[in-house]
């Protein structure tokens, strides 16, 4: 089969502009409307190539792999990116300290995992009366539960986050095979340097100083591998988490299920909605309870509200980074959150019975149509780009969640490029085709 030259370099160009939207490019006054533009066309691009490219598998280890001399220089390569992120973060660390004048996300979740480590599983979710006057934790307890060591030990918490970070850089070193001989494998490892750099030299998206976001980037990495290996324990694992970390993935989950019906893999979709339950237990109900779970589940009709507040008391917010909320402005909140919801249910639902359609009319007319694979990835990508591009507030750093899914599988992308010709293997199973 041949290499697709043209979808490999369209998925390329796609990625380097969604980069780039969303980090030097917004060194330049002025341009957010248009840089939210070619950020929502390169996302959905991404999302419609990674279809018609080859069906994504994960790398088999070989025998005595970690014997090789390579996989030892990517070990030093991660320990050394360790050292760099550690001096980056004790100077972002010292210079905006953990302060709710300068954002109270990961001061609210340090004193939830406070209440945690206290034994007051059930105060966790309380108010707080110090901050704000009365803050209502809101957030879902795979958000704030990787917090607790950190705070049991007495450390800054947001080393929990650079611990997100590092796990991503070490799964994108461990995919990546970087071959001179191709334009595409370093043009891959430069957009990579600059996302990763971006993130940790320049304090613009507040990654490491003020959000928790590096948990979020590295649970979708983690469902990036999932639906890649096509184990459906991992992917329901990993929606798990990702489900109740933030609510992005909230349309992918129906998408999903009506990719397993449309393929009559009832075996997949059980054992999906078996371990999403068992999730659902062990991570909210257990530690947290029924009552809190009822309050937690009223959240999104609060966030209009939110938004408004966030109009009035910082509209920076909407003017100095991406996403649509700027165009509709603080008079149709209420209108962008309804579209918001309703894009969030319909774009990756309708995504799927296109790629539906298009798997048939593949079979019947296979000179017209070419064979389509990996749709559940190319939908949760699409849906993350829905979603943060119509958010009600549209903090900057939410935006970096979509870019490292297309960082990874594009890193998948062009390892099997290049294997196909060198003859390295991958995983396959009985699941496989769920990546398809």
């Amino acid at each position: 089969m041949p290499r697709p030259t043209r979808t490999i370099t369209a998925i390329l160009a796609a990625f380097a502009l969604e980069t780039l939207s969303v980090t030097w490019l917004l060194k330049i006054p002025g341009g957010t409307l248009f840089f939210t533009i070619l950020y929502f066309i390169a996302g959905c691009s991404i999302a419609l190539l990674l279809l018609f490219s080859r069906p994504l598998q994960l790398p088999a280890p070989g025998k005595g792999a970690w014997k090789l001399r390579s996989n030892h220089f990517r070990v030093i390569m991660i320990g050394l990116m360790a050292m760099v992120m550690v001096s980056w973060c004790r100077y972002w660390f010292e210079e905006i300290p953990l302060d709710i004048e300068n954002a109270d996300m990961l001061p609210i979740i340090k004193v939830m995992g406070e209440r945690f480590v206290a034994g007051q599983h059930k105060q966790v979710y309380d108010s707080i009366p110090w901050i704000w006057k009365g803050t209502q934790p809101i957030y879902l307890p795979a958000m704030w539960l990787p917090f607790v060591p950190a705070v049991a030990l007495g450390i800054d918490i947001r080393w929990v986050t650079m611990a997100g970070l590092l796990f991503v850089f070490g799964v994108f070193i461990f995919i990546f095979r970087a071959d001179h001989h191709r334009y595409s494998t370093f043009f891959t490892g430069v957009l990579a340097f600059l996302l990763f750099w971006w993130l940790l030299a320049d304090n613009t998206p507040g990654i490491i100083s003020v959000s928790e976001e590096g948990v979020v980037i590295a649970y979708y990495v983690l469902l990036v591998l999932a639906l890649v290996s096509g184990n459906p324990w991992l992917i329901g694992f990993a929606t798990s988490l990702c489900m109740l970390s933030r609510y992005a993935l909230v349309g992918w989950i129906p998408a999903y299920v009506l990719c397993l019906a449309l393929q009559k893999k009832w075996r997949e979709a059980s054992i999906f909605t078996f371990t999403g339950i068992l999730c659902f237990i062990g991570l909210f109900l257990l530690p947290v309870g029924w009552q809190t779970f009822l309050r937690l589940a009223r959240l999104p009709g609060n966030y209009i509200a939110f938004a408004a507040r966030v109009w009035k008391d910082s509209p920076a917010v909407f003017s100095t980074g991406i996403g649509f909320a700027g165009v509709f402005g603080p008079q149709r909140v209420r209108l962008l959150h309804s579209l918001l919801v309703l894009l969030s249910f319909t774009v990756p639902f309708l995504f799927m019975l296109l790629c539906r359609w298009l798997r048939r009319e593949a079979s019947r007319r296979p000179g017209r149509f070419k064979e389509i694979a990996n749709s559940p990835l190319a939908a949760l990508k699409i849906s993350l780009v829905v979603f943060y591009c119509f958010i009600d507030v549209p903090y900057l750093y939410l935006f970096y969640t979509s870019s490292f899914v297309s960082l990874i599988a594009i890193a998948l992308l062009m390892r099997q490029e290049n294997a196909l010709e060198e003859g390295e293997g991958f995983k396959s199973g009985p699941h496989a085709g769920s990546a398809r």
